[in-house]
């Protein structure tokens, strides 16, 4: 049974509330470009077969990996597409992957990112509604948290009807002002049959809870991916 399927047949998955994060640290290294200085950085070639690979761009980002190696993400409605750069016979070369969106899949929306009035922290739903969680690394979790919470369940919910792991790419850059600290944060969650992305530009005023940011219109995306 596909997941429409089973979102339509199972009522548990109908009244279930998924996981609410909290958001976490966003450390930044001032040393390292954001991402539109670092894309400049990868050879024109690269950046030219990303772009043809993901097709009409939703989110992008360039910038080192865990090992301090150039890399860079772009997710398109062709597919979500990663570059890397590896060591063969000690001479340094890219590598890319890309997962395939099924045509026809891709489905967006915006999100006006408003906090909430009375500051909730905690997922609507009935009392007793089962809680669907994802099994994510911290980090992934600390970003996701971030999102307001409609965005955290529209990101995670098509995941739910199934076990396979999921993985999270993401990308954030500061701005620090005297008033106002201002991200560009933006998260991938996929796994061998879906896709979800958000991106957005939330502005926090000096002294503020985290939970009182506000955010431009968050742009989100779903869509199904094929191994062919």
């Amino acid at each position: 049974m596909d997941i429409d399927a089973w979102r339509r047949e199972d009522p548990e998955f109908t009244r279930a509330v998924t996981q609410v994060h909290e958001p976490g640290a966003l450390p930044v290294d001032s040393g390292i470009p954001a991402r539109h200085a670092y894309w400049e950085l990868l050879p024109g070639d690269v950046r030219g077969r990303l772009l043809e690979k993901a097709g009409r761009s939703l989110t992008w980002w360039a910038g080192p990996d865990s090992d301090g190696r150039p890399s860079a993400v772009v997710v398109g409605d062709r597919g979500l597409c990663r570059v890397g750069q590896v060591l063969r016979d000690g001479v340094a070369e890219y590598r890319g992957q890309r997962a395939r969106v099924e045509p026809g899949s891709l489905q967006s929306r915006s999100f006006d990112g408003k906090p909430s009035p009375d500051g909730r922290s905690a997922a609507p739903g009935l009392p007793g509604a089962p809680v669907l969680r994802l099994d994510l690394a911290p980090e992934a979790q600390g970003v996701l948290g971030h999102f307001p919470l409609p965005v955290q369940d529209f990101l995670q919910r098509p995941f739910l009807a199934g076990d396979a792991p999921v993985t999270a790419d993401w990308y954030y850059d500061e701005t620090v002002e005297p008033e106002r600290t201002t991200w560009f944060v933006a998260l991938a969650l996929s796994s061998g049959r879906a896709l979800t992305l958000a991106e957005g530009t939330r502005t926090l005023d000096r002294g503020a809870r985290p939970d009182r940011a506000q955010w431009r219109a968050i742009q989100a995306h779903q869509a199904r991916l094929t191994a062919h």
